[in-house]
């Protein structure tokens, strides 16, 4: 008889998370998809591949829909912190970049929650803001931005990430000039990863940090290592 698991979810402005833990907190399977607000039929496809013999207990963020019924919710937040635990105790930095949102949660010398630092109602510099441009540049998403970046080996322009209006004007800008794909796509990572920093880190960063979210993945991380549903760094909502 196979060992009791949980299956918990995150269900986001762009994407669904799932994952299947042991008692033991041992990940046994996991996955990640885009919906593009198909939510209902992306969750269904997830589940109709998802061996579910062994789950007994199912979890979900807050921001899961309500059409999806968990026995167990909790915000974003307290999961993250949970998982931080987990994941990483010795670390006293989590910054979190997803879909719609981004947040920065500080640590205790000891390892327990501090304090949390996020966004405004404005989207620029999350997931969706880099699709946004992504599709403005002619590619199919930020995982194909990102990889253009991080191909590049020339200079990069200046790119405006915290207006959507002034990154199209930085964008144009920098066509006009004659910057390659390549250097455009990094200027704009690397202004987005700037304006992340700029927004919720005061102070000089502690040594061990990390790296979590959908598009966390996505982006250059300058010295976060990423949490990936494995449990290790340098990679998942």
């Amino acid at each position: 008889m196979p060992r009791s698991t949980i299956l918990g979810a995150d269900i986001g402005s762009v994407s669904v998370a799932l994952v299947e833990i042991d008692s033991d907190f041992s990940v046994r399977r996991w996955d990640y998809r885009p919906h593009e607000g198909r939510v209902a039929q992306v969750l269904r496809e997830m589940l109709g591949d998802w061996p579910l013999d062994a789950v007994r207990r199912v979890a979900a963020t807050s921001s899961s829909p309500d059409a999806f019924r968990p026995q167990h919710r909790t915000d974003w937040v307290t999961a993250h912190v949970a998982a931080q635990r987990v994941l990483a105790p010795d670390h006293r930095l989590l910054l979190i970049v997803g879909g719609e949102r981004f947040a920065l949660i500080r640590f205790d010398s000891d390892g327990h929650y501090h304090s949390s630092r996020g966004n405004s109602s404005c989207a620029a510099g999350t997931g969706g803001f880099l699709d946004q441009q992504s599709r403005r540049l002619g590619l199919q998403d930020a995982a194909e931005l990102a990889r253009l970046a991080s191909s590049n080996t020339g200079t990069r322009p200046k790119v405006a990430s915290r207006c959507a209006v002034f990154a199209k004007t930085d964008l144009i800008h920098a066509q006009q000039e004659g910057y390659t794909l390549a250097e455009i796509c990094d200027g704009l990572c690397l202004g987005l990863a700037r304006n992340l920093v700029d927004a919720v880190i005061t102070g000089a960063p502690p040594p061990r940090r990390a790296l979590r979210g959908g598009r966390g993945r996505a982006e250059r991380r300058g010295g976060f290592p990423h949490l990936d549903p494995h449990g290790s760094g340098g990679g998942g909502p």
